[in-house]
C-alpha cells in the first residue's frame, strides 16, 4: 500500500491541512470539562468526517484513481486520477488526527491556552517508529470518531492541568498513527471488498473491528 500510494503524498497533505483552510465543522468533540463553563454546542466533527470517509470510499469503488495496469485507459481518464480521492481522505485523515489531540475532546481553555499547549505538541514532536498493532477495520465512520475523541479525553486534564505534555504527545502520536492506518485501509477494504484490497494493495484481514460499540 505504501508503495501505491507514494507517488500522491503531495494530494495527500494537501487534504490533511485543507480543513483548517476552510473550516465548515468543528474539530472537537467534546467530552470532559476543564472549567465550569456551559457546553459548547453540538459538534459536527463524527458527521463531517462520516461525510469525507465515505465520499473517499464511493470515489474509490465507482472507478477513480484506477490504475491503468488493472483499467482502460479511458476509464481512468473518465474518472480522474488517484489523486482526487486521496485528497477527500486526507480531509478525513485531519479529523482523525485533531481528535488525537486531547484538547480536542474538552472544553472550557481559551483559544490562547489551546494554541500554546498545540504548540508545545508539535515542538516535541519527533520522527520516532510507533507501534503497529494491526489492522482494525472501522465499521461504522461516525461512531469510529467519538471513539477516537472518548479515547483521547482521558489525557485531556494531565495534558491542561499537569502539562505532561511529552507523555501524552508520545500517546496520542502513536494512537493517531493507528487509527490513521486503520481508517484508510478501511475506506480501501469496504470500497475493494477483502480480496482485491488485498491483491492490489497488499491489505491483510482486519484483526478486529472498531467504530461498532456503545458509541454508536
Amino acid at each position: 500500500m505504501r508503495e501505491a500510494l507514494a507517488p500522491h503524498v503531495s494530494a495527500i497533505l494537501t487534504g490533511v491541512v485543507e480543513p483548517d483552510v476552510r473550516r465548515v465543522a468543528s474539530h472537537k468533540i467534546p467530552i470532559v470539562a476543564l472549567r465550569a463553563t456551559p457546553p459548547p454546542a453540538k459538534s459536527g466533527a463524527a458527521t463531517e468526517l462520516k461525510r469525507l470517509a465515505t465520499n473517499a470510499q464511493e470515489m474509490f469503488r465507482l472507478g477513480r484513481g484506477l490504475d491503468y495496469g488493472t483499467y482502460d485507459h479511458e476509464m481512468t481518464l473518465r474518472f480522474g486520477g488517484l489523486d482526487d480521492v486521496l485528497f477527500v481522505l486526507g480531509q478525513a485523515t485531519h479529523f482523525v488526527q485533531d481528535l488525537n489531540q486531547p484538547l480536542h475532546a474538552a472544553w472550557g481553555e481559551t483559544r490562547a491556552e489551546h494554541n500554546e499547549i498545540e504548540a508545545q505538541m508539535l515542538y516535541r514532536t519527533r520522527q520516532k517508529d510507533h507501534t503497529y498493532r494491526g489492522f482494525m477495520l472501522v465499521k461504522n465512520y461516525s461512531c469510529f470518531a467519538h471513539e477516537v475523541a472518548q479515547h483521547s479525553s482521558q489525557h485531556a486534564r494531565a495534558l491542561f492541568f499537569d502539562r505532561e505534555i511529552r507523555r501524552v504527545t508520545e500517546v496520542a502520536r502513536g494512537q493517531a498513527v493507528n487509527d490513521t492506518a486503520n481508517l484508510w485501509q478501511s475506506v480501501f477494504w469496504h470500497a475493494l471488498g477483502p480480496e482485491r484490497s488485498r491483491q492490489l494493495y497488499g491489505i491483510p484481514s482486519p484483526v478486529g473491528e472498531i467504530g461498532n460499540g456503545s458509541l454508536c
